[in-house]
């Protein structure tokens, strides 16, 4: 009698042994999914990183179409830019504004970057205008920075002036953000206009 009750709680030992073993190895399996995921997201990061202080440079300013005179309206609408998303403002008729993420490439004009980066323009020409008017003339004499807009400059209707890959200029007025670091996303109302 002892020896069977000595089998059957050896029997359950061991039963409860490869379960414990079986969970164990189900926790590391997750773990290096976790840290795989991890290392992906630091690659990203880094990456995210090296465009945003190497922004694209434009050469020689483009220039303006014959038929389209400067100053002339190319494009207006609203904008909901996610936080990492880039968008082409040059396109007429592109839907979404030619949304990418995350590869800021092939005419890419605005991004929301890093939280500590803020709102960048790919021809490095974005500048925040307070208590501007909005106008065409105003925007136009936007110049070149390497400098971010910080997050911590955009509220509601603040207006933002930038150059466009193509040359053009553009006017973004922010009507919605919620920011804390970094936004999930901004709505613009977006005017562009040739150079």
């Amino acid at each position: 009698m002892i020896g069977l009750a000595a089998a059957l709680v050896s029997l359950v030992l061991s039963f409860l042994l490869v379960k414990a073993n079986q969970e164990l190895d189900a926790n590391r399996r997750t773990i290096a999914d976790q840290r795989a995921s991890i290392d992906q997201l630091h690659a990203e990061n880094g990456r995210w990183q090296a465009l945003a202080a190497n922004p694209v440079k434009p050469g020689a300013q483009p220039t303006p179409s014959p038929t389209v005179p400067s100053g002339q309206q190319l494009r207006s609408g609203s904008l909901v830019l996610p936080f990492l998303n880039c968008v082409d403002l040059d396109t007429p008729a592109a839907e979404n504004w030619r949304m990418t993420t995350p590869d800021c490439r092939g005419g890419a004009d605005l991004l929301l970057g890093q939280d500590i980066e803020g709102i960048r323009a790919a021809s490095g020409a974005a500048h925040r205008i307070p208590g501007g008017k909005g106008s065409f003339e105003e925007c136009a004499r936007v110049g070149q920075t390497s400098e971010p807009i910080p997050y911590s400059h955009v509220f509601l209707e603040t207006q933002i002036c930038a150059r466009t890959s193509e040359g053009n200029v553009a006017l973004l007025q922010v009507v919605a953000a919620v920011i804390a670091g970094h936004p999930d996303k901004i709505t613009f109302n977006v005017t562009v206009w040739a150079r």
